[in-house]
């Protein structure tokens, strides 16, 4: 388990997985304490309401953890391989100056009013 976790993106995937689990909790918690749309109050008074209770903290943990592990995948630098560089966030290395804008010629079909196809008229 340690050679595992040693490995930077292994350590990546856990440290933000638990970090997001955290934050999950802790929005079910305050939902709970503040009896956010009476989640409290059905928690105390169905025989059965500390399921409701374990389903929000489980599906907000759940949620949390994996958008942060998302985060932090789509945050990586990563190298292109048709630039040199990196640029990290999600630019591809490409620069403004790369990028040249070229005409294409399109063939316009009258298609009528609104993109709807006219529909020939019988006499």
């Amino acid at each position: 388990m340690r050679a595992l976790m040693k490995q930077p993106l292994i350590r990546l995937f856990v440290t933000n997985g638990f970090l997001g689990i955290g934050f999950g909790m802790a929005i079910a918690a305050v939902l709970v304490a503040v009896d956010f749309r009476g989640v409290a109050t059905l928690a105390l008074t169905d025989p059965n309401g500390f399921v409701a209770v374990i389903l929000l903290a489980f599906g907000l943990a759940v949620t949390c953890g994996g958008a942060a592990i998302a985060t932090a995948v789509m945050l990586l630098p990563w190298e292109d391989d048709d630039h040199e560089g990196g640029s990290g966030g999600g630019g591809g290395g490409h620069r403004d100056e790369d990028r040249v804008l070229r005409p294409i010629p399109v063939r316009v079909v009258d298609r009528g009013r609104h993109g709807v196809p006219q529909i020939p008229r019988r006499d």
